[in-house]
């Protein structure tokens, strides 16, 4: 009975809420979503044969390349995805900007739902699909995602790959699951090389794995980096994709940068179904104000010691830190008696994003979108031996929501809470998940 009447009051305000945050991120793509737009002109820039890391637009382009944001005085181009990502967006690179935009929240909608759905059928009982649910309702009102939306961001896309790749490591007996997860799992470093740190727990429990799993598992990224070496084009676009990241490392940590005269906006109004006026004022009518913060490593060593922190002493730092942590995560699992694939995940995107935290390239509040992956996997392993680490959790979702003056960075303690909880509940030991338990019923 109890399960019932939290089932009803969870419907009766999770839809009004469903439906606010609809309404909201339907306003947001009038607004238009400037960084969607720099990844489809990168797109298109790669699908005539060029790279687009050094592009700049000029008169007799036309609009095909035109971007809005990409009128400055640097060198570098706007478009910091990698090829692969832009390559991504082929399929829909060619629509007005319009449609694009429409078509990418249905997108990120889609696999906000998926996820969800495969973290609610994870859960074992009737709390933890509770959580789950509470998570998600909670995540639509955060800073993350609504910069997310706003933006255009992809980042929620790394986190979808990072379920995938979880979905594949609970069927280890499955060939065609170990495709699917060796897929995920090189999409992810594709778009984000060091991404690849979210596979280390995976690497040193490799011997409690199926060996044709994680033979199969290999072949899509094999496959995809054999391309890579052997395509011209490329590795060319790699190449200048690294370039173009070290030019934007010294704009972001104000080294000696070069400057360049760049053909000035031609400011159209009317470009690919969009009408600027009607945007600009969309803008002035927002339904909820974007907040960001640049939550790095560097930038609250800054604001608290007031010092800068150099690039190679940020690199040692982070190394440091995520060598630590694994030492502790294998000394911990081999004490264990139980290998938990649900905490190896959380473990290891924690991982990742800790080195995401220590970047040296100023990190908007749409980061912090990919810890959706993370947080949903906690919500489908609740229990009350780590109350107080969830608390922590539920804590940091609701600095996320929330911009109080008075409080400085309060978006980013938030952030770094839910990363302590994670840890904690990824590392220390509790009540283990049964993976192999069916899906609760509903009361």
């Amino acid at each position: 009975m109890q399960g019932r009447l939290a089932w009803i009051l969870i419907i009766s305000l999770g839809l009004p809420l469903f439906l606010f945050a609809l309404l909201r991120d339907i306003h947001y793509t009038k607004e238009y979503p400037g960084d969607l737009r720099n990844r489809i002109v990168g797109a298109r820039i790669i699908e005539d044969g060029h790279s687009p890391y050094f592009y700049k637009w000029k008169e007799g382009d036309g609009l095909r390349y035109y971007d809005p944001d990409n009128f400055d005085t640097l060198r570098p181009a706007v478009m910091t995805s990698t090829p692969f990502m832009h390559r991504l967006l082929l399929p829909i690179a060619d629509k007005s900007q319009a449609q694009i935009a429409q078509y990418w929240l249905v997108f990120e909608y889609l696999l906000l739902a998926c996820m969800t759905v495969f973290a609610f059928y994870c859960a074992c009982t009737g709390g933890q699909r509770i959580a789950v649910v509470v998570a998600t309702l909670l995540f639509l009102l955060t800073n993350a995602w609504k910069c997310q939306v706003s933006h255009g961001q992809y980042y929620l896309l790394i986190a979808a790959f990072g379920m995938l790749f979880y979905a594949s490591i609970r069927h280890q007996k499955s060939v065609g699951w170990a495709l699917t997860g060796g897929t995920a799992a090189a999409c992810m470093i594709l778009i984000r090389p060091y991404a690849i740190l979210f596979l280390i727990p995976l690497a040193l429990s490799a011997r409690g794995f199926s060996r044709r799993w994680l033979i199969a598992g290999l072949i899509p990224g094999v496959l995809l980096a054999g391309w890579i070496l052997i395509s011209n084009q490329e590795s060319g676009l790699w190449k200048d994709y690294a370039h173009m990241l070290q030019e934007q490392l010294k704009v972001h940590q104000d080294l000696p940068h070069e400057v360049v005269h760049n053909t000035p906006d031609p400011h159209y109004r009317y470009w690919e179904g969009l009408d600027m006026s009607a945007v600009s004022d969309q803008m002035k009518h927002t339904w909820s104000p974007v907040y960001s913060e640049n939550g790095n490593v560097f930038v609250l060593y800054r604001l608290l010691l007031h010092r800068k922190l150099s690039v190679t002493a940020l690199g040692l730092l982070c190394v440091t830190a995520i060598l630590g942590l694994t030492a502790l995560w294998y000394f911990l699992q081999r004490s264990s008696s139980e290998k938990d694939i649900t905490r190896m995940a959380i473990f290891g995107f924690c991982l990742y994003m800790i080195a995401d935290l220590f970047s040296p390239i100023y990190r908007h509040q749409y980061y912090t979108v990919q810890w959706i992956f993370p947080l949903l996997l906690a919500a489908a392993i609740w229990s009350p031996q780590r109350k107080r680490w969830y608390g922590a959790l539920l804590a940091g979702l609701l600095l996320s929501i929330i911009h109080l003056s008075f409080v400085k960075m309060g978006n980013t303690i938030g952030e770094y809470l839910i990363l302590l909880a994670l840890l904690a509940i990824s590392l220390l030991p509790g009540t283990p998940a049964n993976q192999d338990l069916q899906p609760a019923s509903l009361s």
